[in-house]
Parts: structure tokens; C-alpha cells; sequence
């Protein structure tokens, strides 16, 4: 397994993790107000709504798996729980307080001794063994270089290594930032909150709503990508595309045809977020093999 990747510039870099990590430590994404409904989330199994990780899941030839920006656990409390080939998950973050939460819950739905969670910086980080599946969901495009942090996690897999990532679309992204920055610059935090409330009618508590509302508009640091950019960085370091949301997950020949459908989401975020009141943040997700 090899890890020798090259990460951002040590001074910027450090500077990226220290603002995203305190802004974290005032509310962690996707934190619920009680460890109960923490629980009630992790024992629903919120990784059916990626039907390609569940599939690979639940075909059980996963047996380790590493949560890169875990947070309050939701992803690695949820693969321990509903997965029975699975035998061992670490999950990864910078942040103490959402880790708190996500050994809580661990506990309570009695798979502690299965999930391990670790606070630390993902370019100071190296696992201890090599694993099956890597994930990362909605982290990477919160570094300093998310090229660079991506290939880490590429090479933390060997050859047949799954690896699943979630990031901010570039075409999906650009109205809702737009809708938000508008209000914010026009209105303030509190208009802007009121809008996004309206978007999440059935987002839960009023915590997890402030949490998710913070993480998409108010975040100090992001990125925003397209799957064709993210496709070569991967090809360039031995993975195959097996599967993404950006065509709903369905089978396709070829990657490339896949880029053509990107422009598209422009027009449709700007539906949904401004001409249906309905929640579109601009997000897509990507599941790639390593060749070998």
C-alpha cells in the first residue's frame, strides 16, 4: 500500500485545517440536538441513499473501511451497523466535539468494539493496515488542495481497493451559492437562514438545521469540482469509475459521455433552489476502483 503523495503548501494548509477546524467546534455538521436522535439516524441507515456504496456494501466483500472527515459518525456508525461483512471501521476528523458524538452513539448501538474514531489532519495521517473501502463525504473540498487530498486517500487502497467520495459540484453549486451569498450580503445570516429553513421543511431539530445551514453557506473554506476534473486526477493514479450520481448511478460505457450531463445541473439547481423552493445544494458523488 503506498501513501507517498504530496500534500498542500505545510503553512497554508495548516491554516485551511485550523479555520475549518474551529468553525466545526462551534457546531459540527449534521448534529442532531440529542444523542437520540443521533442514534435514530445511524439505526435508519442513512447510506441507502447512495445505492451504489450500499450495493458494494451489501455484497459483502467489504470487510475494513476508512471514514475520511467522519464527523458525528454518521457514515462509519451506519457501515458497522447494517453490513455484516464489515469487521473493522475507522473513522477520521478533525474536529473533538463531533467525535465525541459519533463514539456516543457507537456505543449505544453496540458496535464500539468495531469502530475506532481518531482525531486528526488527513495529511498527518497514515492507516495502520491496508483496507477495502475508503470514503469521504463532503470533506474534501474543505482542505487546501483537494487534488492532493484525494490522492492520499488513493493511496491508502491497493489494487481492487473501493473508494467513495462526495464533493461540491462546479455547475450544481454555482446558483445556490448565488441564492445565499445574495441574501446574506443583502438581508444577513437571519434571512438567509429563514430561506434555507424553507428549502428544509423536514430537515429535523433546529441544531441539525443550524448545522447543515452553517456547513453549506456560512463554511470559511470551499471548492467546488466537476466529475471530469476528479476523473482524471484518479485515472492518473490507477482507478476506474464505477459509478456516480451525476447519471442517478445508472451503468454507462464510457466517463466521458457522463460530462456532457454536467452543464446541465446549472439550470437545474437554479429550478429547484429558486422556481420550486426545493433543496439543491450542488453535490455529486463518485465510486472508483483501483486497477490491478
Amino acid at each position: 500500500m503506498s501513501t507517498a503523495v504530496s500534500g498542500p503548501d505545510a503553512a497554508a494548509g495548516a491554516a485551511v485545517s485550523a479555520r475549518v477546524r474551529a468553525f466545526y467546534d462551534e457546531i459540527p455538521f449534521n448534529y442532531e440536538a440529542t444523542d437520540d436522535a443521533a442514534e435514530t439516524e445511524v439505526r435508519g441507515n442513512p447510506l441507502r441513499a447512495y445505492p451504489d456504496l450500499d450495493g458494494l456494501l451489501g455484497a459483502g466483500g467489504i470487510r475494513s473501511v476508512l471514514d475520511v472527515g467522519c464527523g458525528t459518525g454518521w457514515l462509519a456508525n451506519a457501515a458497522a451497523l447494517h453490513y455484516a461483512s464489515i469487521r473493522r471501521v475507522v473513522g477520521v476528523d478533525l474536529c473533538a466535539r463531533a467525535l465525541v458524538r459519533a463514539r456516543r452513539v457507537a456505543e449505544r448501538v453496540r458496535i464500539d468494539h468495531r469502530v475506532h474514531f481518531l482525531q486528526a489532519d488527513l495529511f498527518a495521517f497514515t492507516p495502520p493496515e491496508p483496507l477495502d473501502l475508503v470514503t469521504s463525504v463532503g470533506v474534501l473540498h474543505h482542505t487546501a488542495d483537494c487534488a492532493a487530498a484525494l490522492r492520499r486517500l488513493a493511496g491508502f487502497l491497493d489494487p481492487g481497493g473501493w473508494l467513495f467520495v462526495g464533493l461540491y459540484h462546479t455547475y450544481g453549486r454555482r446558483p445556490f451559492l448565488h441564492l445565499f451569498h445574495q441574501l446574506l450580503a443583502d438581508e444577513g445570516e437571519e434571512a438567509a437562514f429563514a430561506r434555507y429553513r424553507a428549502l428544509n421543511p423536514g430537515r429535523g431539530d433546529e441544531t441539525l438545521l443550524r448545522s447543515w445551514f452553517r456547513d453549506q453557506v456560512l463554511h470559511p473554506h470551499e471548492t467546488q469540482h466537476t466529475l471530469e476534473e476528479v476523473w482524471t486526477w484518479l485515472d492518473g493514479v490507477g482507478f476506474t469509475l464505477r459509478s456516480t450520481s451525476i447519471n442517478r448511478f445508472r451503468p454507462f460505457a464510457n466517463p466521458r459521455e457522463l460530462f456532457a450531463l454536467e452543464p446541465e445541473y446549472e439550470a437545474l439547481s437554479f429550478r429547484r433552489n429558486r422556481t420550486e423552493n426545493r433543496f439543491f445544494p450542488g453535490f455529486f458523488t463518485l465510486l472508483a476502483q483501483r486497477r490491478g
